[in-house]
């Protein structure tokens, strides 16, 4: 839920910081004497995240992972014949103390994946645990640099995008309301399955909106991104309180035609109604301004009050939060 796919854009920018970091890290490896240049670029591809703050995360993981892989290692396997029950001693070793520490699932795949290179390359390769650490510090920080300076993350335009969709999604809904009562309220619809579906974008859209909060921290770029994902956060409450009342007007009328006394008169007051409804949040998702409007009402027959005016109430309910909160200020 809320799986962030990347845009060609996005997608292109990041071909091209692993293009040119693993340029820059093997260069730097070389130059600060590293026998194995290959492991900086190996760091740098593994550390470019979708956030700065996810790049920082992994890139933390991966330096402190492999200085405690390869100095398990080297205290613990010198005294180990070189076989899979010694690797077993020493990775057994080398992860439990940091799992006890509080380590996180990142942390110990990378502190795994050196204990296990570090244990089969180091009697081999002369010097391969201390280029590790090494050019595993070049490869973080060449990522890190190239995630803040150059197109830095910012998931702001992706979750305007879903937010955005969902205004005119709940205006169908209201307009299914009015067709399905026009039915004749058949007890077999799709409300509940179609605005199941809706909550879970509605879920999605405050997931990667947090997803985009989350992509601007450690951001030098993001001024104008906060306070945009600020005015959506308050659009998406906004637009929980139309869904509720959305649902609650449905429960009203399945219960009342459920009662066999939803009579065609009042059937035909609240189709009228959901589609004012319906052209309201229209009209306020265009940005107009939202005027009182009359509700149609069946007055020679008011014998069912306990369905007439808890549905009236989330009617009137619904036009009020989008009066009171204009999609230009929202927005």
């Amino acid at each position: 839920m809320g799986q962030i796919k990347l845009t060609m854009p996005e997608k292109i920018s990041l071909i091209l910081k692993m293009v040119i970091g693993s340029a820059v890290s093997w260069e730097l490896a070389i130059l600060f004497g590293s026998k194995y240049p290959y492991l900086g670029p190996i760091s740098l591809i593994l550390c470019l995240q979708t956030t700065i703050m996810k790049t920082i995360q992994f890139g933390i993981a991966r330096i402190v992972g492999t200085v405690i892989g390869v100095a398990s290692v080297f205290i613990l396997a010198s005294s180990l014949h070189a076989n899979a029950w010694s690797l077993a001693v020493v990775m057994l070793v080398s992860l439990v103390i940091p799992l006890l520490l509080g380590a996180d699932g990142i942390m110990l795949h990378q502190i795994a994946l050196s204990v296990l290179l570090v244990f089969a390359f180091e009697h081999k390769l002369e010097g391969y645990g201390l280029d590790r650490i090494r050019d595993s510090i070049i490869g973080v920080a060449v990522a890190l640099v190239l995630q803040q300076f150059f197109h830095p993350p910012n998931l702001t335009k992706k979750a305007m995008k879903d937010v955005k969709e969902l205004p005119e999604m709940l205006a169908d809904k209201l307009k299914s309301l009015a067709v399905w009562l026009d039915a004749g309220a058949p007890q077999k619809n799709y409300f509940n399955p179609d605005m199941n579906l809706l909550r879970k974008k509605m879920l999605e859209a405050e997931i990667i909106r947090r997803k985009a909060e989350l992509s601007l921290k450690f951001n030098p770029l993001s001024q104008k991104s906060k306070p945009i994902l600020q005015k959506e956060k308050f659009l998406l409450q906004i637009l929980n309180q139309v869904a509720a009342d959305i649902e609650g007007l449905f429960e009203i009328m399945e219960e009342w035609s459920g009662t066999g006394s939803l009579t065609k008169e009042n059937a035909e007051v609240w189709i009228k109604n959901f589609f004012l409804l319906e052209s309201s949040l229209r009209n306020w998702n265009d940005g107009k301004t939202i005027e009182n409007i009359a509700f149609h009402k069946n007055h020679e027959n008011l014998s069912d009050e306990k369905f007439y005016f808890p549905a009236m109430w989330h009617a009137q309910h619904l036009l009020s939060v989008l009066k009171q909160h204009p999609l230009a200020a929202a927005l």
